[in-house]
């Protein structure tokens, strides 16, 4: 048993430290390249949510789009790091120390601190990348998808022990 937990704790490792490599990634493109990406998604999320876009006045296209391209944008850092804050939770419930915790507020605050950690970094990379810069509020977004990405993670886990737990009796 402690052989497997190690194996899916170095797994759980090399996830999260893949994943980071992946936002630095994101962070690395410059302002045209990040802009083009976005850009492409909006177009399809618009083909879905507005068929007939193609119709509207140019005016109109154009607020329209740049109302949906920021919500993709928001969208995109809350998925990221809420990726991220799943894997950190993943990790930290593999000790039995921390599963044990009467108060799994511990938990959140371990992955909101990483993810916060990250997101700060994260946000000084961008400021050295030509065409990009800093926000604040992407930090905020970025916490806010780590803490309830740990919040989903710690109640699925905890229906699955209520589970094995009915089971057993």
């Amino acid at each position: 048993m402690k052989l497997k937990i190690w194996i899916i704790r170095i797994v759980l490792i090399v996830l999260i430290l893949g994943w980071m490599f992946v936002i630095f990634g994101f962070s690395a493109d410059d302002g045209d390249e990040s802009q083009s990406l976005s850009d492409k998604i909006t177009f399809r999320v618009i083909k879905v949510l507005k068929p007939d876009y193609n119709k509207m006045p140019k005016k109109e296209q154009h607020a329209y789009f740049m109302a949906v391209s920021k919500t993709v944008r928001k969208i995109g850092h809350f998925g990221e790091y809420g990726m991220l804050g799943l894997l950190v939770t993943g990790f930290l419930l593999t000790f039995e120390r921390i599963r044990n915790i009467s108060r799994k507020w511990y938990i959140y605050l371990m992955t909101v601190g990483w993810c916060l950690l990250y997101a700060i970094s994260d946000e000084i990379h961008q400021g050295f990348v030509k065409g990009r810069n800093t926000r604040p509020i992407d930090i905020v977004v970025d916490v806010l998808g780590g803490f309830v990405a740990a919040v989903i993670m710690v109640a699925i886990w905890k229906a699955i022990n209520k589970r094995k737990e009915a089971k057993a009796s």
